[in-house]
């Protein structure tokens, strides 16, 4: 009844538009302007057929499977708008929900605007000013250095937070100047939502009316891109709840805190990009670790790129450490839409046992393992 009611408001609001056009920034996105507005329904559905191998199953049992999941992103749709109101400043929102193209099932705990629902103010002398679930500055300070973004192989499959950087009840700032942008986020409850059980993208953490530090989460970013070249650090807290809250964190004592540093730089048409996480998760028995990476990203003709990846994950006084070897073609067939083969190895050490896919459910293989995951499909954006 709660989503029919919120889609019934979508649909009257977008009923008030004398008329719908194409949006020119080539996106395919419906927009709808008037009186100093502009409101755009845009979106992003990926769906593809995976191969898995080494699926832990009962005692010292493996098997293989075949599944459909979206591989180089996750799937979502969004509405966005701006208001002029003259001197240089707008007034933004921005609501967007994930889901499954496999079931039409929402994503991030269930909610309708998981992935982002802001609303606030943007200046061009000033800055960005908003409110709501928003990304953390973790987000910016890694995607353009991340060709595998939140996709279901690469980076995500060693750190769930790569696709999760974001906090509900936030306030957010952030300041443009040329190639160089600086940010700050704050949030009284980090998320409030219970996936029942608890997880990375819904941790059962609404904090706000709670003492002391409980929920709360924090993060800084500065970034400069040059276009040819590029280097950014973040550093985020998220601070831990009650017996029910994801990931260990049961007190507002017990923190997780994530310092990133990374860059990159161009060779002609072909993209470089190395990074480091150095994370002290204190909801886990072995909390410090460093993940780093090393991207690249090469047009092999104009319709053709070629992405690779190799990162690695260890922990501090642990024989459990991670390696990730990831390759993906895509032929674009328009600006829009591309097909696309990717491939994700890992191997496990120690008692170890990371997927090499976040396809859900999860298939982990048995622990200090290997495991390929192949997904061949078809991305479009609008």
């Amino acid at each position: 009844m709660k989503y029919r009611s919120a889609i019934c408001a979508c649909a009257a609001l977008m009923s008030l538009a004398p008329r719908w056009a194409h949006a020119g920034d080539g996106s395919g996105a419906a927009s709808q302007s008037g009186g100093g507005s502009l409101v755009t329904i845009y979106g992003l559905i990926d769906q593809g057929v995976e191969y898995v191998n080494n699926v832990a199953n009962g005692k010292k049992g493996t098997t293989n499977a075949f599944r459909m999941g979206d591989g180089t992103a996750t799937s979502y749709f969004g509405i966005r708008g701006s208001e002029d109101l003259g001197g240089g400043t707008r007034a933004i929102f921005d609501l967007q929900g994930g889901f499954m193209p496999s079931n039409g099932t929402s994503r991030q705990g269930g909610r309708l605007f998981g992935r982002q629902s802001y609303l606030g103010l943007d200046d061009t002398t000033y800055g960005r000013l908003t409110f709501g679930r928003q990304y953390t500055m973790r987000f910016f300070a890694t995607s353009f250095i991340n060709p595998f973004g939140t996709g279901a192989q690469g980076l995500t499959t060693l750190d769930n937070g790569i696709a999760n950087a974001r906090a509900d009840n936030s306030v957010s700032y952030r300041y443009f100047r040329g190639g160089l942008e600086a940010g700050v986020n704050y949030s009284f409850g980090r998320d409030a939502v219970n996936g029942d059980p608890a997880s990375a993208a819904a941790a059962n953490c609404p904090g706000q009316t709670t003492p002391s530090n409980e929920c709360r989460e924090y993060s800084a970013m500065v970034k400069y891109d040059a276009h040819t070249w590029g280097v950014a650090t973040s550093y985020e807290r998220d601070y831990g709840g009650t017996s029910g809250t994801f990931g260990g964190l049961t007190s507002p004592q017990l923190t997780d805190s994530r310092f990133t540093l990374g860059g990159y730089f161009k060779i002609k048409d072909a993209k470089i990009g190395v990074g480091w996480i150095r994370r002290d998760d204190e909801g886990i028995k072995t909390p410090k670790s460093n993940l780093v990476w090393v991207t690249g990203t090469v047009p092999v003709t104009p319709f053709f790129y070629v992405d690779a990846m190799v990162a690695g994950i260890k922990y501090d006084d642990s024989p459990n450490k991670a390696l990730v070897l990831v390759l993906r073609g895509e032929y674009l067939l328009s600006k829009r839409t591309f097909l696309y083969v990717t491939a994700d190895h890992i191997h496990n050490y120690g008692t170890l046992a990371d997927a090499a896919t976040t396809i859900t459910p999860v298939p982990t293989p048995p622990p200090g393992s290997s495991q390929l995951s192949v997904i061949a499909g078809i991305r479009h954006t609008f």
